[in-house]
């Protein structure tokens, strides 16, 4: 298993000291052991239970004697949580009479793993390796199950699609052999061009999960302008609105803008296919934190947009559209969409639509890095 270099957050749950400040010498030692490390420290059960009940952590570590000696107590209510985090009990083998019997309780509770230190000091080298050993053991579940996911969602999109195509060209061809002069040939042939044109998304579909390799700076306003003049556009409008720059894989990020921006020339003017974007204007901008009179709310997610002023999409399917084959259009594959989504998710990015300012459709993509 190859390690990411991904942030690990961990909450620290601690026993009571005097004087004690908010971090520990624990705390800063696991930090130190590795620059991925960003550690909370908490003394307090009661705020120690509500941190808990946040997504904000990757892993929970507990030493034995908190909350008065029910360290291993915590954990266990930990488990509840609707998607728990891998959870680590701290034993200092010098102040428990019988650290053979805890890790014993412990394992029986299903706790991820325990972590036996001596001489008072839980912020060894072992249990930094145990915690993030047991965080990227989660994390690649986490990837296997969503490519599971993935792949049932592809097979299901290539049973589904390409039959019927196929079915079209396979009658039609059965037919033509009793009417040769018929348009049975036609027919049949642009069943198999269809079918082909299934099988370029679907590879493409295929290929856009795969988490990127290496990131790079990207400037948004260059690459919109780039996907703008390959896409076709018609007479429709763009406007980009910010200069940002962020943290991406180039051809991806292109795959899913050039999407992003056909879909809206696409569906959200009134021209045909043919001649599309006759009377629309797509518009580029950021995603930002909301700012008060002293500073920014950086837990709010920062990104991009893509928003058209068409007709919009009803609220009862903006969900739908991201799913394989979801088309309103009869010559779409029902993959554009489904691949905006794919590209998001491979670099952890998230992706939703919503009402543009302008009643049209806008889709947000956050949880992308910023490259100040």
């Amino acid at each position: 298993m190859e390690p990411s270099d991904d942030p690990i957050h961990v909450l620290l749950a601690v026993a009571d000291a005097d004087g004690a400040d908010s971090s520990t010498p624990a705390a800063a030692s696991i930090e130190r052991r590795d620059d991925r490390f960003v550690v909370e420290t908490v003394r307090d059960p009661d705020a120690a239970a509500t941190l808990r009940s946040t997504d904000r952590f990757d892993c929970v570590v507990a030493a034995v004697d908190f909350a008065d000696g029910d360290g291993l107590g915590f954990l266990v209510d930990a488990a509840e949580a609707p998607e728990p985090v891998p959870r680590l009990l701290v034993i200092d083998e010098d102040r428990v009479a019988d650290p053979s019997a805890v890790v014993a309780e412990a394992l029986a509770a299903d706790v991820t793993d325990v972590v036996r230190v001596a001489e008072g000091d839980p912020a060894s080298r072992l249990l930094a390796n145990r915690v993030a050993n047991a965080v990227e053991s989660r994390r690649a579940a986490a990837e296997a199950d969503r490519q599971r996911e993935r792949l049932d969602r592809f097979v299901s999109g290539v049973s589904h699609d390409l039959r019927s195509p196929l079915n079209v060209a396979q009658g039609r061809l059965r037919m033509a052999r009793d009417d040769p002069e018929g348009e049975h040939l036609d027919v049949a042939a642009a069943a198999v061009d269809r079918t082909f044109e299934l099988i370029a998304d679907l590879l493409t579909l295929a290929k856009q999960g795969e988490k990127p390799r290496e990131l790079e700076s990207v400037g948004l306003r260059e690459t919109v302008e780039e996907c703008w003049a390959t896409v076709a556009t018609g007479d429709a409008t763009l406007v980009v609105e910010s200069d940002r720059r962020v943290l991406a894989d180039p051809s991806r990020l292109k795959q899913l803008l050039e999407n992003l921006i056909g879909n809206s020339v696409e569906h959200g003017s009134t021209g045909s296919r043919a001649d599309p974007g006759d009377d629309v204007t797509v518009t580029v901008g950021a995603v930002t934190p909301m700012y008060t009179a002293t500073r920014a709310d950086t837990s709010l997610p920062t990104g991009f947009y893509v928003a058209d002023d068409g007709p919009g999409i009803p609220e009862a399917e903006r969900d739908r559209v991201f799913e394989v084959g979801y088309t309103t259009d009869r010559d779409g594959t029902g993959f554009g969409l489904n691949i905006v989504r794919e590209v998001a998710a491979a670099h952890g990015w998230e992706v939703r639509v919503t009402e543009s300012a302008d009643g049209g459709a806008r889709f947000e993509v956050t949880g992308v890095a910023v490259d100040e």
